[in-house]
C-alpha cells in the first residue's frame, strides 16, 4: 500500500495541475475574447449591418458558424496540443491593433475590419503557441468570407463577370432557332421572329453573390474532406470557374425567357428562383469534379508492388 499511495497521489496532483492550468487558460481566453469584442465593436457592427441589409452578404451569418464547426471537428487535436506562450503572437496581435486604430482614424472600413483576422491569429499564437495555431488557423482565416469588401472593389469585380456572362450567353442565344444576337459591353441585343429587344446584364446578375457564397462553401468542403492536398487546391481553384459557368447559364435561361416572350418568368420571385437553382447545379459540378479527382489516379497496392518485384519463373 505504501508504494501505491504515492503513485496515486502523484497522478491526482498532476490531474489537479492540468485542471488548474486548463481553468486558468479558459479564463485568459474569455477575458481576451471580451476585450477583442469591445475593441472591434465598430467592425462587428458594420459587418452585422451589411449581412442584414445587403443580400450580397447574407451568407455572412453562416461563416462564423462554419468556423465554430471546424473547431468542434478538430477539438481532439486542439486538446492534445501542448499550449505554449509565444511572444511572436503578442507582437502580431499588437501590430493588428495598431493597424486597426490607424484604419479607424483614417475611416478605412475594410482595412479596419480585416485586421480582426490577424488579431485573432496572434491571440491564439500568443496563448497556445504554434501547436495550437497549426490546428486553428483555418477556422480563423475562414472568417475572411464574412468580411464585406468595399463597394468600389465589389463593382470593379462585377464588371468583368458581367461581360463574360454577356458574351457567352449572347453567343449561346444566337444558336437558338430564328434568333440573332449582338453583344455590346453588358447589353445583349437580339432579333427573334422579327421582334427586337435588349437584355442588360445588371450588377445583380454578375454572379458575384453566387461566387462568394459558393467559394465559401467550396473551401469548407475541401477543408473537411480527406483528400490529398493537391486535390483540395484544385477544388478550391475550381470554385471560381464553376460559379462563372453557373451564372452564365442563369443569364442564358433568363435571356431565353425574354426572347420567347415569357418576360414575367424572368422577373421578381421567378428570377430569384432561377438564381437559387444555380447553387445546387454548382454543387453538382463540384461533386462531379471530386469524383473525377478520386478516380483520376489509381494508386497501386502493396500486392501489386510485390507482383512487380517477384521474379518471373523460367
Amino acid at each position: 500500500m505504501s508504494d501505491v499511495t504515492p503513485a496515486i497521489t502523484k497522478q491526482t496532483s498532476r490531474a489537479d495541475e492540468r485542471a488548474g492550468a486548463s481553468w486558468q487558460a479558459g479564463v485568459q481566453v474569455a477575458v481576451l475574447a471580451v476585450l477583442v469584442w469591445i475593441i472591434y465593436r465598430p467592425a462587428f457592427g458594420h459587418m452585422f449591418a451589411t449581412w442584414k441589409n445587403d443580400p450580397n452578404w447574407s451568407h455572412g451569418y453562416l461563416v462564423p458558424l462554419f468556423s465554430l464547426y471546424f473547431l468542434v471537428v478538430h477539438r481532439e487535436e486542439i486538446l492534445k496540443a501542448r499550449p505554449r506562450t509565444s511572444v511572436t503572437g503578442l507582437l502580431v496581435m499588437l501590430a493588428s491593433l495598431v493597424a486597426f486604430y490607424v484604419a479607424m482614424l483614417k475611416s478605412f472600413g475594410y482595412p479596419r475590419d480585416i485586421t480582426l483576422i490577424p488579431c485573432l491569429l496572434g491571440l491564439v499564437l500568443f496563448l497556445g503557441g504554434w501547436s495550437v495555431l497549426r490546428v486553428t488557423w483555418f477556422p480563423i482565416a475562414y472568417l475572411f468570407f464574412a468580411i464585406p469588401i468595399p463597394g468600389w472593389l465589389y463593382f470593379s469585380l462585377t464588371l468583368p463577370l458581367r461581360k463574360i456572362a454577356s458574351e457567352v450567353a449572347g453567343a449561346a442565344l444566337s444558336l437558338l432557332p430564328n434568333v440573332v444576337t449582338e453583344v455590346q459591353g453588358v447589353v445583349i441585343d437580339y432579333i427573334s421572329n422579327g421582334s427586337t429587344g435588349s437584355l442588360n446584364v445588371e450588377e445583380a446578375c454578375s454572379g458575384m453573390r453566387l461566387m462568394m457564397a459558393f467559394c465559401a462553401l467550396g473551401v469548407a468542403m475541401a477543408y473537411l474532406g480527406t483528400r490529398p492536398l493537391w486535390q483540395r487546391v484544385i477544388m478550391v481553384i475550381s470554385c471560381i470557374p464553376i460559379a462563372v459557368a453557373c451564372n452564365t447559364l442563369r443569364v442564358f435561361v433568363t435571356g431565353t425567357l425574354h426572347v420567347y416572350g415569357y418576360e414575367e418568368w424572368a422577373r421578381g420571385s421567378a428570377h430569384a428562383l432561377i438564381g437559387l437553382a444555380m447553387l445546387p447545379i454548382a454543387l453538382g459540378l463540384f461533386a462531379l469534379l471530386g469524383y473525377i479527382l478520386n478516380n483520376l489516379l489509381v494508386e497501386g497496392t502493396d500486392d501489386d508492388d510485390e507482383e512487380k518485384e517477384a521474379p518471373i519463373a523460367s
